[in-house]
């Protein structure tokens, strides 16, 4: 029988003091609150029985009840930064299906904030096509492209259009991956580190988590290093291979560290122990975004078994590279135990699409 995930039912209540700002209290970032704490760290008794490995998760799809996610702890800062900043409008960036660009919808809306989207195409599916609806539900313009290369100037185009109706607009890059939406992955590394060694368990072989956009690998891997728990961290590549590469995840790397020296000079200049924890994994993306493989689709089934819900864009993807890994090892050492951090929202889309209207002729072809 299944073991069903937990959803968080509690009244969200965002922290007053992160990791971060307890262990270096000069710190003095923008943030709005949007994790309620630390999500669980937990043993899936299933899927070990299944695997002959521990398998631990990171229950980040209980970053909030309302919509889940890895994108969540990214927007606590930009979204903060963006109203320090003075902004009234957010233009952001994704696919078809994005889950970052339906999380800024999500909570640009609660926070008063306009948000705008440029678009590109993605396989269809029913998944993209309920998050698509939850955009427009949650008051999203959208503005689609027939190519990621049109986006830097569609962006562009827009930003000074809306300057000139007189708008305040902020620019988040897609996924929410810069030095500053970092942040929140350092915060969840720090967390991370700290539950591993308060619930006793026994140092992991691997941490496996999706690289998307690279904000969450940057950010994992310099809360990790400033918490001084150096378990490899297997990023597992689930978009085009020229988007994001080491220089790249670099770069959002040293962005996070400066940021956070900037405003406490007692954080250490870590970047170079943070970019020796990672391996790019490059075996699961398949023929390319959204469109899953065998392995993809065979982890999908072992979840839905046991109670994890995966998707085929980014956790299915990630969750083979886990199950490979468990099984063919990784330098000739056999895999006991890993933690996979589940970065898929566990809060149903329902709500978010009451009301919403069909989707518009004009956004046909972004489902291909």
């Amino acid at each position: 029988m299944a073991e069903p995930l937990r959803s968080s039912t509690d009244p969200h209540v965002p922290s007053k003091t992160t990791l971060l700002e307890s262990r270096w209290p000069k710190l003095a970032l923008p943030r709005v609150g949007l994790v309620a704490g630390p999500t669980p760290l937990e043993r899936h008794e299933g899927l070990t029985r299944a695997t002959g490995a521990e398998i631990w998760l990171k229950r980040d799809d209980l970053t909030h009840p309302f919509y889940g996610g890895n994108k969540v702890r990214k927007l606590e800062r930009l979204l903060g930064d963006a109203i320090a900043q003075g902004a009234d409008t957010i233009i952001t960036t994704g696919a078809a299906g994005s889950h970052h660009v339906l999380a800024t919808a999500v909570f640009g809306k609660k926070h008063g904030l306009a948000v705008h989207a440029v678009l590109v195409p993605q396989p269809a599916s029913e998944h993209v096509t309920l998050d698509l609806r939850a955009m427009l539900g949650q008051g999203a313009e959208l503005h689609p492209v027939s190519y990621f290369a049109s986006v830097p100037a569609a962006t562009a185009a827009l930003l000074a259009k809306l300057k000139l109706r007189g708008k305040r607009p902020y620019v988040i890059p897609p996924g929410g991956s810069n030095g500053t939406g970092a942040l929140g992955y350092v915060e969840a590394g720090l967390e991370l580190a700290q539950q591993m060694l308060e619930q006793r368990m026994p140092e992991p072989d691997a941490i496996v988590v999706a690289l998307g956009s690279g904000g969450t690998v940057a950010g994992l891997a310099v809360g990790l290093a400033a918490a001084g728990c150096l378990v490899p961290i297997h990023a597992v590549r689930v978009t085009a291979r020229g988007l994001v590469g080491r220089a790249f995840l670099l770069a959002q790397i040293r962005g996070a560290i400066e940021r956070l020296h900037a405003s406490d000079d007692r954080f250490p200049r870590i970047s170079g122990v943070a970019s020796d924890l990672y391996r790019i994994d490059e075996d699961e993306l398949g023929e390319g975004y959204g469109l899953p493989t065998p392995r993809t689709r065979e982890a999908m089934r072992l979840g839905d078994e046991h109670g994890l819900h995966l998707d085929a864009t980014y956790t299915g993807k990630t969750f083979a590279g886990a199950l490979r890994l468990v099984r063919e090892g990784h330098e000739g050492k056999k895999l006991k135990r890993l933690v996979y951090v589940h970065t898929l929202s566990s809060a149903p889309l329902r709500p978010l699409i009451e009301g919403a209207p069909s989707i518009p002729h004009r956004l046909d072809k972004l489902l291909t």
